[in-house]
């Protein structure tokens, strides 16, 4: 079975350290946090813009897919059609910055 470099999708060689193609390594790596941005790691601060709001360098397309879902999970909070389960999971996920807006914003509706 193939595998691909997950930077530039490149076929990998068979026992291989390194991408031939991009040079990336193939051991393990830390999760993204699509909190920072990946150039400047400052705090990414729009949920819904395509770069970054210090360098304004564009965001990789993962960063862009995960801000547009946490926006969408967030306005159906904020239209009320999010059931509590969801509202709760959230939440949990969410760091600092994000539970002070949630709770603003759930507070503004009457929740605790």
């Amino acid at each position: 079975m193939a595998l691909t470099c997950d930077y530039c999708h490149g076929v990998l060689e068979e026992g291989a350290t390194k991408c031939a193609n991009c040079g990336a390594s193939l051991g393990e790596r830390e999760a993204t946090d699509f909190r920072f941005c990946p150039f400047c790691k400052r705090r990414l601060l729009a949920l819904g813009s395509p770069a970054c709001n210090y360098c304004g360098r564009a965001l990789p397309d993962d960063f862009v897919k995960a801000h547009e879902a946490t926006l969408q999970r967030v306005n159906e909070v904020s239209a009320g059609h999010a059931s509590d389960e969801e509202i709760k999971e959230l939440e949990k996920e969410s760091d600092d910055a994000m539970r002070r807006a949630l709770r603003s914003l759930l507070d503004l509706k009457g929740r605790s």
